[in-house]
């Protein structure tokens, strides 16, 4: 394999690499704020794979925390929590 070929080839992998880090780092908020963006860019407004994305995203929660985690799946029990152990 050429030098140029491994050289495109890595950083192509350390930007699909990176690009997927930093998507899964973003808040839901960012998230959409970037699906927002992206919708604006011609060719790629009007994909379907970024209209499921949208979707996918509209449905999540706005907050990451996992402190109202309870509130959304009835009878889910706190992590620290173990079925038949007392706390401690």
């Amino acid at each position: 394999m050429s030098q140029l070929l491994q050289v495109l080839l890595t950083g192509a992998l350390v930007t699909g690499c990176a690009l997927y880090s930093a998507w899964r780092l973003m808040t839901p908020a960012a998230r959409r704020r970037t699906l927002a963006a992206l919708a604006h860019l011609p060719g790629i407004g009007r994909a379907a794979w970024l209209a499921r994305l949208r979707a996918r995203i509209a449905e999540q929660p706005l907050s990451i925390c996992g402190g109202c985690a309870r509130d959304l799946k009835p009878g889910a029990d706190a992590r620290n929590r173990t079925a038949g152990v007392p706390r401690r």
